[in-house]
């Protein structure tokens, strides 16, 4: 049998036997992706089966906006993530976080609907941490890269006078009533919003087997100015990247 180090890595991590998968690679070896496969298929838990990566989020309308409720399994992105932050760390004197990743799929799922946003194209994104005592702007969020804006966040600089985001990201300390605050002070048509819920490690235990699920639950707010269509495919696109991070480490 053939199999790659990262997925004999992830199998192990996972508890999957190598012998009960299916290569894709060269000879039929065993890669990540194969590992990644084999753990993304709906899971039971207390009679409730958890969200399939390709199913819509639940929406609602409310206040002038389009809110999905969602939670998603981040386990594919604790995978790649914590090797990378690894790396970076040693490498880079910096290192990403999940809220990095997050941040760049809120950016790269708005871009999708172009029709919302500046000529140019252009994103800006305002950041809410810790009850909202930490503020940070990313001008031109959509021309960078994970590490960037890690680099950003991490030192944060004074948020421009009158500067206006096109999207805003709290974190999960952030409350409803403090969202809704943000949400009116935006003035952009098309301003979008991703508050950013609870993460939990979740034991699957299914015979003798355990599985370990990281979910993540959030909240994603878009005008009612975007026509629905438009809304419901940056909410399915924001879920399809957080279930395929790898994504997220290319700018296009």
């Amino acid at each position: 049998m053939l199999i790659s180090p990262l997925a004999a890595k992830l199998c192990a991590a996972r508890g999957i036997n190598p012998a009960t998968l299916s290569g894709s690679g060269p000879r039929g070896r065993i890669m990540a992706a194969d590992v990644l496969t084999a753990g993304s298929a709906p899971q039971k838990r207390g009679g409730t089966i958890l969200a399939d990566p390709a199913s819509q989020p639940t929406r609602e309308a409310k206040d002038g906006y389009y809110i999905y409720d969602d939670e998603v399994d981040m386990s594919a992105l604790v995978a790649i993530s914590m090797p990378i932050a690894v790396q970076c760390e040693k490498l880079l004197e910096n290192r990403y976080s999940l809220f990095d990743y997050i941040i760049r799929a809120a950016v790269k799922a708005c871009s999708t609907c172009p029709s919302w946003l500046d000529p140019s194209g252009k994103i800006d994104v305002m950041l809410f941490e810790h009850k909202g005592n930490m503020v940070t702007a990313i001008e031109n969020a959509q021309n960078k890269s994970i590490y960037r804006i890690a680099k950003e966040t991490a030192a944060p600089q004074p948020v421009p006078e009158n500067f206006a985001p096109h999207i805003i990201v709290c974190d999960a300390h952030t409350s409803r009533d403090q969202v809704a605050a943000r949400l009116q002070s935006g003035n952009r048509p098309g301003f979008a919003m991703l508050a950013r819920g609870s993460r939990e490690k979740d034991t699957i235990r299914a015979g003798t087997d355990e599985k370990y699920k990281n979910t993540l639950s959030y909240t994603f707010y878009a005008a009612a100015t975007l026509p629905e269509q438009e809304a419901n495919r940056i909410a399915a696109a924001l879920r399809a990247l957080l279930y395929n991070p790898v994504r997220l480490l290319l700018l296009s």
